[in-house]
């Protein structure tokens, strides 16, 4: 009787290949093919607020990170984009999030906050996480959910209008209207081992809509994320260097960035970003892991040169973060701390 070719996890390591290396091959095919791809999208349409720190707050958009780390985190982000725009009219956003394990059911609870500004529109979206952490090998893998409230609102008392007059749309339809709130939904999965870390999410998944008089508008569409980064120690203790993406898409619109990140002395951090809208961040930091009252806070700052015609319009992006990881056993362990950047 022939013998059945059976493809499964357990088949992988009979034969050899960690798990490890298997994820490792994935993510390497899937950046392959997602640059190949990069130039015939175009121009990148704005779609959810972009940051070149995402990897760095990733509660924001997949809360399956929730819990994935035996520290609880918490961390601001404010960035403002297209600065020296007239009337100050580039979008500037706040992302605040905190996270923290709940080892006792294997799960992760967190909130996420973040605020829009762009023009006379201003968006606010709260959100609660929950997740649940599996032990899968010698890595974590969660399983993640998310639900709160989206609301739109707009100050035409400073509107500006291109052609001088006013504009009958948003005067009726929109102004009539001082808000709009939506159900928010989420969810994500997010797998980490060692160094390596890869996760997918959704966001938007319930595709809020405006509501009017007389019809529903299409508001926010579904956002899909997928993300990886690997943590390589290199011959030299003094140096960590860290590779990662991170792809956002509607299936119509996209955002890619593609950054590496270096850690000297396990406190100064830089690191180089490239988009698909061609931009060039650098960013610049520090991060303490040395046991003193500042263990566990990080810090960063991020300047994108905006390469697009908009860019002779503006000083380009600059964007800071701030965090802090925290331990909430009562029993003191002699373990540092990692970074959600740097498993």
């Amino acid at each position: 009787m022939r013998k059945k070719n059976v493809f499964s996890l357990r088949t992988i390591l009979k034969k050899g290949i960690s798990l490890m290396d298997f994820v490792k091959k994935i993510i390497r095919l899937f950046i392959a093919t997602t640059a190949l791809l990069l130039p015939s999208l175009g121009a990148m349409a704005q779609l959810n607020p972009r940051s070149t720190l995402y990897s760095y707050h990733q509660s924001s958009y997949n809360p399956a990170i929730c819990g994935a780390f035996d520290y609880g985190n918490a961390s601001m982000v404010i960035r403002k984009q297209y600065m020296g725009f007239q009337n100050n009219a580039g979008p500037a956003t706040t992302w605040f999030d905190v996270s923290m394990p709940i080892k006792s059911i294997k799960s992760g609870v967190g909130l996420s906050i973040a605020q829009t500004k762009e023009g006379f529109e201003k968006h606010l979206s709260a959100k609660l996480n929950y997740a649940y952490q599996l032990e899968l090998g010698a890595g974590k893998l969660g399983f993640g959910l998310s639900a709160g409230l989206n609301s739109a609102s707009w100050d035409l008392s400073s509107a500006v209008y291109p052609d001088g007059s006013s504009d009958s749309y948003i005067d009726k339809t929109i102004g009539a209207q001082e808000r709009y709130t939506n159900l928010l939904l989420g969810c994500g999965v997010f797998y980490q081992t060692g160094g390596l870390h890869a996760a997918l999410a959704v966001s938007e998944l319930n595709q809020p809509k405006l509501k009017s008089d007389s019809e529903k508008s299409e508001y926010i569409k579904r956002h899909y994320w997928v993300s990886a980064g690997y943590e390589y120690k290199t011959s030299s203790p003094l140096w960590i260097l860290y590779p990662s993406m991170t792809l956002k898409t509607t299936f119509t619109d996209w955002q890619a960035s593609f950054d590496i990140s270096a850690i000297y002395k396990n406190l100064i951090i830089g690191g180089i970003s490239y988009t698909s809208a061609h931009d060039i961040s650098l960013n610049a930091g520090v991060q303490f892991k040395n046991g003193t009252k500042l263990d566990g806070l990080k810090a960063l700052f991020a300047y994108d040169l905006v390469t697009s015609k908009i860019g002779t319009e503006s000083a380009g992006n600059l964007e800071f973060m701030l965090s802090y990881d925290f331990n909430l056993f009562i029993e003191k362990e002699n373990k540092s701390y990692k970074s959600v950047r740097f498993l």
